[in-house]
């Protein structure tokens, strides 16, 4: 007789910049006594210029970011394996979103060639939940956070951000940009909420969160 294992679960939260993904990754992770991925952001030695001249550093920037969260998705296999779960505070779908926004159509081309490649024998997320804020929110935000290299975020970069966000989203979308595995998408308007002082707000997406993964079968 077979033992029923518990398999592991990947959770990513995502959402365009600001929204609070980093600070709701923390919060699960501790919650769920989960392993915690986090992405590499300011270790892009091509991110400050990005912002200063989008269309000349775009390929450099997005190529560091997307080879960086392919070892760390290959690094986290043997995690799941023994049936931990992972909350990762992105979804490697984010650099098809960035790259369809910043890459013009021949880089893009290309660059979703490599994706495609690399990105099919990587794990993939069972859940995600998918922040969502409106622009003046999220400007407030990244101007509190105050990283060097936002303090000139350009407010309609920002629009355009959410706008992919909401195409790749969709639910008509979903089944075409996530492969063979189609995640579990639980949506958060993040424009009201308080996850650091608000227990309700917390717990809200706690239960959302712990329903889908007895769904899946995780622990």
């Amino acid at each position: 007789m077979k033992e029923n294992v518990r398999k592991g679960i990947l959770v990513s939260v995502e959402g365009p910049i600001g929204v609070g993904k980093t600070t709701l990754t923390n919060i699960l992770s501790s919650h769920f006594n989960a392993h915690t991925l986090m992405e590499i952001v300011e270790e892009n030695p091509f991110l400050s210029n990005f912002y200063k001249n989008i269309k000349e550093y775009a390929l450099q920037t997005e190529t560091f970011f997307f080879f960086n969260r392919v070892k760390q998705l290959e690094d986290i296999e043997k995690v799941l394996r023994k049936g931990n779960t992972v909350i990762s505070d992105y979804n490697i779908i984010k650099n098809l979103i960035f790259a369809g926004l910043t890459l013009n159509k021949k880089q893009f081309h290309k660059y979703k060639q490599v994706y495609d490649v690399f990105v099919s024998g990587l794990p993939q997320s069972d859940i995600i939940v998918y922040l969502t804020s409106d622009t003046d929110t999220l400007m407030k935000k990244i101007s509190l956070r105050d990283r060097s290299f936002e303090r000139k975020m350009d407010r309609s970069y920002i629009d355009n951000l959410r706008e992919e966000y909401e195409y790749y989203f969709n639910e008509r979308s979903i089944k075409h940009y996530f492969g063979e595995k189609t995640p579990r998408i639980i949506r958060v308007d993040n424009s009201n909420l308080d996850f650091i002082n608000n227990e309700e707000h917390r717990n809200m997406i706690i239960k959302q969160i712990q329903k889908e993964i007895d769904f899946l079968g995780g622990k």
